[in-house]
């Protein structure tokens, strides 16, 4: 991916991480809220599937918005790959999406390709190993340009590599201009519309969640143990994801409130929220009395959490 003039590779990285990360706790966070004052609209399905949608879905538009002429450039390829019969893409085992030839059928590795990719990038002469001038390289479409990378490829190859590929050839890039804050005068960014919810309502759905979590702490350990492990949304899904997610609490800081190792809490993330049962015979108890611990932290909860109603 193009990285923008003027600024390092590290220091944009460090920028959009802490950008997505924002914007998916903003987003979880908005979503929660409406559930808790609408419970009977439409809830989520699967936890864990819903927070990777919204991580996913901001991350498209977060390219989108800052490289457009590269997201241009990438929807133009993906329309001649799936319309040109004699080009193909598809999403390979490991999520990435591979294209190439439509003859050569739905491989699964793009190593090879990978490689003979990376051998015509670097300018013109490059392009030259697949026998493309650099007035080729200006007069001729898309699809021509493809057909040659494709040739000299020999096997399927990564979709952001060609894309890259394809932009380095076209001159498509997009560029942030050097000049600072500080000699423009005011900040451009601050003109534009914050789309975010307000950050008073941010603030207060934060606040509410940490104040959750203090009084989770405060429960006695077998009632936190048996909320925290059957703590899940309508349909089931698991819930207690979202301290982690939205900075309030880490894994080690439930695993204290557990009173468990971390490496213990790890081995039963992907099975949370846990049944009666197996709480019961984590705890040494009866089934019934995780039943009525739960039932006892809720509406301790539930006095104690009324004055941060959100």
């Amino acid at each position: 991916m193009h990285v923008p003039v003027g600024r390092s590779a590290d220091n944009r990285s460090s920028e959009d991480a802490e950008e997505m990360h924002s914007e998916i706790v903003v987003q979880l966070l908005s979503r929660l809220s409406e559930l808790k004052k609408k419970p009977d609209d439409k809830y989520i399905n699967n936890f864990r599937s819903y927070v990777a949608a919204i991580s996913y879905s901001a991350w498209h538009e977060h390219l989108r918005r800052r490289y457009p002429q590269r997201h241009m450039l990438k929807n133009k390829l993906r329309y001649l790959l799936t319309h040109r019969p004699s080009f193909a893409v598809w999403e390979a085992e490991d999520k990435d999406w591979l294209c190439g030839l439509a003859a050569w059928g739905k491989q699964t590795k793009a190593l090879a390709g990978s490689r003979r990719i990376q051998e015509l990038r670097g300018g013109p002469e490059a392009s030259e190993r697949a026998g493309l001038s650099s007035h080729d390289l200006q007069r001729l479409d898309l699809a021509s340009l493809l057909g040659a990378i494709f040739k000299y490829a020999g096997s399927c190859v990564n979709l952001d590599e060609l894309v890259n590929l394809v932009a380095e050839w076209t001159a498509v890039q997009d560029q942030t201009p050097q000049t600072t804050i500080e000699e423009e005068g005011e900040d451009p960014l601050e003109q534009l519309p914050d789309p975010r919810p307000r950050i008073d309502v941010e603030l207060q759905q934060r606040t509410y969640l940490r104040r959750l979590w203090v009084e989770i702490c405060q429960l006695r350990p077998q009632q936190r143990a048996a909320l925290l492990l059957n703590l899940k949304d309508s349909d089931g899904g698991d819930v207690v994801s979202v301290f982690p997610i939205a900075g309030i609490a880490t894994l080690r800081d439930i695993a204290d409130a557990l009173v468990i190792q971390p490496e213990e809490l790890a081995r039963m993330w992907n099975d949370l929220p846990l049944d009666d049962l197996t709480i019961a015979s984590h705890l040494g108890i009866t089934r019934q009395q995780v039943i009525n611990l739960r039932k006892c932290a809720r509406e301790r909860l539930a006095r104690r959490m009324k004055p941060y109603q959100v």
